[in-house]
């Protein structure tokens, strides 16, 4: 992918070489407390809905909703090859974000990349695009903005994606729906979405004859897209269409915290102007960047108002 899709007048090439180098050491103390806490919180979740109060099984969901939310922004991370210097630590922590994402990794890739390549073109990337066709803003009207906002058509693309994996991508399908994906990435996708879907099977499988706290895990997938919608949002719906990649893309001023666990994506119109950028150097990107930035949005918090005051009075949406 290429290094930038932006050329600031405010910032040198030396900066820029200087903020993308990688390391290894930020990501792998990140990524062990994460992946860590995750399995904790799977653990706590089985435990909790197979006989803990409604009160453990309430948190444990939370707790596994959020940081199932980490996951997918390190995966992010991985798919670019930024989050770890070693390509091979890249390609271990994108699998096994995959895993809990039940998102193969290669998919991911394949998609992610079209997007910045095609951000936000109706027809031509694929977060906004369907078989090459455009498809409803998830903010066009109060019944496409709620559907979207219960997770579940986050969820289903990416269960499709697996299910279609297992079957190799079939040449039609993939011609018809998903032409963004590579002929030649079809065999890593087939052995990613084998695993995956080997896995969560297993998972059915337990649930039904031996613990029924293994289907508190699809509860906690459930929980977690959702907050994923929520929050993925603010990163382009409502923006122009059309100019530099800065008009067409959103970073949101949020909390610290959102930011460690999210990998720093918010600083997402950084990363579309810069995606060689590591994670842990963005925010260092965004002060030299500051005065190049178009919207720069006060919380997601911000952005859904202006939102749901656009879906319900069906205004333009004022960015």
């Amino acid at each position: 992918m290429k290094e930038h899709f932006y050329q600031s007048e405010t910032i040198s090439d030396e900066a820029i070489k200087e903020l993308i180098q990688k390391s290894d050491h930020p990501a792998m103390i990140r990524f062990v407390i994460m992946y860590s806490l995750f399995v904790g919180f799977g653990i706590w979740v089985v435990y909790s809905w197979g006989g803990g109060s409604i009160w453990q099984q309430l948190v444990s969901v939370l707790g596994f909703g959020i940081i199932h939310c980490s996951l997918f922004a390190c995966e992010h991370e991985t798919v670019h090859a930024t989050a770890f210097k070693s390509r091979t630590l890249n390609k271990i922590a994108a699998f096994l974000c995959g895993i809990g994402q039940i998102y193969p990794p290669s998919v991911f890739k394949e998609l992610h990349y079209a997007h910045h390549r095609h951000t936000h073109e109706p027809g031509l990337d694929p977060e906004i695009s369907f078989g090459g066709k455009p498809i409803p803003s998830v903010i066009s009207n109060p019944p496409m903005y709620l559907s979207w906002l219960t997770g579940f058509p986050l969820f289903f693309a990416k269960f499709l994606f697996t299910i279609v994996g297992v079957l190799r991508v079939p040449e039609f399908l993939r011609k018809a729906l998903f032409p963004f994906i590579r002929p030649a990435v079809k065999g890593r996708i087939f052995v990613e979405a084998w695993v995956i879907f080997i896995i969560y099977a297993s998972f059915v499988y337990l649930a039904i004859y031996v613990n029924a706290g293994f289907w508190g895990l699809f509860v906690g997938q459930v929980v977690g897209h959702c907050i994923l919608a929520v929050y993925l949002v603010p990163e382009h719906n409502g923006l122009p269409h059309e100019g530099t990649i800065l008009e067409k893309t959103r970073s949101v001023n949020t909390t610290s915290i959102v930011k460690l666990v999210m990998w720093n994506m918010p600083y997402h119109a950084e990363h579309h102007a810069y995606p060689a950028v590591p994670f842990h150097a963005l925010p260092d990107l965004n002060k030299v960047m500051e005065e190049d930035l178009i919207y720069k949005e006060e919380g997601h918090t911000a952005v859904h108002l202006k939102v749901m005051k656009h879906t319900v009075s069906r205004s333009e949406f004022e960015v």
